[in-house]
């Protein structure tokens, strides 16, 4: 991970010109919030907090932890978050998983937004794994590179290959991309039989790229309760949404 431009990253992500971005970050978060409502966690762990840290949203916690490598990101997260129940480390995960280990116990873990971009997906899971506990639920969400746009794209003769990275992904610094599929097998195959899938599935059926979703907002041809019903949809196409998500609990 530490072979990344984090703040070269971290600068195009704030002046990205595709805002349908601001949008997938709304609907990201619903997700996560939902997550944690259903196991209603008290000690967790936030890797990788981006622009907007979920505990501006989440307040029903004993102790979190937040660690964030990028210097935009943690003093925005630190402007934000006043509660001193709350530590954030501007640093990576695998310096601080020797203090995180032996200093706290953590119930649930946040990997959102984050698999598909560090450089060795293989070597952050295991760091992860380092923290966790029996009982520890880990959430992990990540963009679909089987997602309907992207389908339809490949259909239509717009992109040769499922499972590339796109252009924006590249221009993200973005490494790895997964489907359901290779999300939830990935996962087995680094936990084996330690690990119980309690729930996996996706979000928000995107029909276009965010450049032509952006322009579909701009000429009010979606509104509010559109973009609802595009995160609903997932209910009837769950492999296809936008974004893929798993829940994992250590056993």
């Amino acid at each position: 991970m530490q072979n990344r431009d984090i703040e070269k990253y971290s600068q195009d992500y704030i002046n990205n010109e595709y805002n349908f971005e601001e949008i997938m970050v709304h609907y990201r978060r619903k997700k996560v919030l939902e997550t944690l409502n259903k196991y209603n966690p008290k000690n967790i762990l936030e890797i990788g907090c981006g622009t907007d840290s979920i505990f501006n949203y989440y307040k029903n916690f004993n102790k979190v932890i937040i660690i964030e490598p990028s210097d935009i990101f943690f003093n925005k997260a630190i402007r934000d978050l006043e509660n001193h129940n709350i530590e954030i480390f501007n640093d990576f995960l695998e310096n601080k998983v020797n203090l995180l280990k032996k200093n706290h116990n953590f119930d649930f873990i946040i990997c959102s937004g984050l698999l598909h971009e560090v450089n060795n997906p293989d070597g952050f899971l295991k760091d992860i794994l380092k923290v966790c506990n029996k009982g520890t639920i880990i959430h992990i969400n990540v963009p679909n590179s089987k997602s309907f746009h992207l389908l339809w794209a490949y259909k239509s003769g717009l992109i040769n290959k499922l499972g590339n990275l796109t252009n924006t992904a590249i221009k993200f610094q973005q490494n790895t991309t997964f489907d359901l599929n290779k999300l939830t097998q990935f996962v087995k195959n680094h936990i084996g039989g330690g690990c119980m899938i309690l729930d996996s599935g996706s979000y928000f059926i995107k029909p276009f790229n965010h450049a032509k979703m952006s322009l579909c907002l701009e000429n009010k041809i979606l509104d509010e309760k559109l973009l609802d019903g595009l995160y609903k949809l997932s209910d009837y196409m769950p492999e296809f949404g936008a974004e893929i998500f798993v829940d994992i609990k250590i056993v």
